[in-house]
């Protein structure tokens, strides 16, 4: 249960930022959606954190959260790199 509870809330963070981030890197610039976007953090993040006790074992968890975070990182760069991000 120990690690499970790290995995929620250490792993859960950079996750919910990165997922975040796509959001934000996706909108227009002069977007009004950027400051509500960035109050959603807290909601998220505690989302994530629940569903991570949803997942069978903390080593699913820690490899789903890792795989997010490289994920959504990995296509912020790609979009910044096209010119694609409003950010």
């Amino acid at each position: 249960m120990l690690a499970r509870s790290l995995v929620a809330v250490l792993l859960s963070i950079p996750a919910t930022v990165a997922l975040l981030g796509l959001c934000l890197a996706l909108l227009p610039v002069a977007s009004d959606l950027t400051l509500p976007a960035l109050l959603l953090v807290f909601p998220v993040w505690v989302g994530l954190a629940c569903a991570s006790y949803l997942l069978p074992t903390a080593r699913v968890a820690a490899a789903l959260f890792c795989a997010l975070t490289v994920l959504c990182c990995g296509l912020i760069a790609l979009l910044k790199s096209l010119g694609l991000s409003g950010v």
